[in-house]
C-alpha cells in the first residue's frame, strides 16, 4: 500500500542526518512523500562562532552577511536539496520559523503543520525530551497537531538527533541504509552553510560508514508513554 508520509526537519540537512536514507528508501517503494523544514537556519554562523565550531575559510562567503540574508540561503538550499531527493515542490513546506525560535512559534506551528499532517499515514518526527529548543518545538508542534487532528490511525516514526533513542526494542525499527549512504553523502553537499561547522562536516564523513537509521515506531495511543514519544 502506497502512504503519505510527512517528514519533519527542525532545521535544514536534520532530515538527512536523522532520516534521509529511509526517505530515499520510501521514495523507491513509491510513497508519496512530504518534508516540513520547520526553521531556517539564521543564526548558524553566529552559534558557530560563539561555540567554537565555525570553519573561517569554509563560511568567508557567509561571514559578512545578516540574519535575513542567511536565513534565506539556508531556505533556499533546503529548497534545493529537498529537489535532489526526489520532492516535488508541492510536497516541501517552508515554515519559516527563526532559527532558535521555533519555541515561541507553537501555536503557529500546529496551524501549519495540521494543513500537512491532516491525512497522513505516517509521521517522522525528533524525539521527545530533546536538549534542542527547537528539535524539541518541533515535536511538540507535531504531537499537538495529531491530537487536533485526531489522527487515531497514523503511525509515528522518532528519530534521534545528538540525543540517544530511548525506546523499548518491541517499539524500534532498524532501517538498512547502505545502499543510500553515497547518495546522502552527496546530497549534503548541498547545505554549504551547514558545512561552515566542525562538527557538521564531521557527521558528513560518518555518512560514508553508516549502516542503518533507527526509530521509535509509535500509534496515537501512546504518545506522552514513552520517554522519547
Amino acid at each position: 500500500m502506497n502512504m503519505k508520509i510527512v517528514v519533519f526537519a527542525p532545521h535544514p540537512d536534520d532530515e538527512i542526518f536523522g532520516c534521509g536514507g529511509s526517505v530515499l528508501i520510501w521514495m523507491d517503494e513509491g510513497h508519496k512523500i512530504h518534508i516540513v523544514y520547520v526553521t531556517d537556519n539564521r543564526v548558524l554562523i553566529a552559534w558557530g562562532r560563539t561555540h567554537g565550531q565555525l570553519l573561517e575559510e569554509e563560511a568567508k562567503n557567509y561571514i559578512n552577511l545578516n540574519e535575513d540574508d542567511l536565513g534565506k540561503i539556508g531556505l533556499e538550499e533546503a529548497l534545493q536539496v529537498a529537489k535532489s531527493f526526489g520532492f516535488p515542490r508541492k510536497n516541501i513546506h517552508l515554515f519559516k520559523f527563526h532559527d532558535q525560535d521555533a519555541k515561541n512559534q507553537i501555536t503557529e506551528g500546529v496551524k501549519l503543520a495540521q494543513n500537512v499532517i491532516k491525512d497522513a499515514d505516517r509521521i517522522v518526527l525528533p524525539s521527545d525530551n530533546n536538549n534542542h529548543s527547537d528539535h524539541q518545538a518541533t515535536h511538540t508542534i507535531v504531537k499537538k497537531a495529531a491530537k487536533e487532528c485526531n489522527l487515531q490511525n497514523s503511525e509515528f516514526y522518532v528519530y534521534a538527533l545528538y540525543n540517544i533513542l530511548k525506546a523499548p526494542k518491541e517499539e524500534q525499527v532498524k532501517i538498512n541504509i547502505i545502499d543510500y549512504r553515497d547518495q546522502l553523502y552527496e546530497l549534503m553537499k548541498g547545505y554549504k552553510t551547514q558545512l561552515c561547522l566542525k562538527d557538521t562536516r564531521i557527521g558528513w564523513q560518518i555518512l560514508k560508514r553508516k549502516r542503518t537509521e533507527r526509530f521509535g515506531v509509535f500509534t496515537y495511543e501512546d504518545m506522552n508513554k514513552f520517554k522519547n514519544f
